[in-house]
């Protein structure tokens, strides 16, 4: 990954994460593209697993966008106890059939590091979860945690970002 497309990718997950602590998901505002993003915020700081994150693009220019790219943004803690988060999301691929991929975000190095950046005790971690990705207007997306608990504490938020592929 450039590091254009890094810086890129930080600025949009920011400005993301700004608008979902505000209560505002979609598009940029501008109508002519087919971004997206979405947040959820964890009442009390934990993610219950009977509580997953559900998202619907509502959005989109288009009714298909093709080839973009879905981004993870996670804010947590540094009170979170582990070194990484699985998840699990699952979409429609299409009328009859339900996709779940799994995902294992790393938020700490072997050292215990944070790879977040963020002002405080918060961090914030974004991770490409795909870099070929179809949405669909209407489109629900699930996620949730699959970690061997069923409270995770700590977490604050978690959104998804879809950046449309670049003409």
């Amino acid at each position: 990954m450039t590091e254009r497309l890094k810086n890129r990718i930080l600025i949009i997950a920011a400005v993301a994460a700004l608008s979902a602590s505000c209560g505002i998901t979609g598009s940029r505002g501008n109508g002519d593209d087919n971004y997206f993003s979405a947040f959820e915020t964890f009442p009390g700081q934990v993610w219950e697993y009977s509580r997953p994150a559900e998202f619907r693009v509502d959005t989109l220019r288009d009714s298909v966008a093709r080839g973009g790219t879905l981004l993870l943004s996670l804010r947590h803690t540094n009170g979170y106890e582990y070194s990484n988060l699985w998840l699990e999301l699952s979409y429609p691929v299409n009328d009859s059939v339900v996709r779940a991929d799994t995902f294992n975000i790393i938020l700490a190095d072997d050292f215990g590091h944070w790879r977040g950046h963020g002002i405080g005790p918060s961090l914030q971690v974004t991770d490409t979860l795909s870099r070929d990705f179809t949405l669909r207007r209407g489109m629900p997306m699930t996620l949730r945690h699959i970690m061997r608990t069923d409270s995770l504490a700590n977490i604050e938020q978690a959104g998804l970002v879809f950046l449309p592929e670049q003409d």
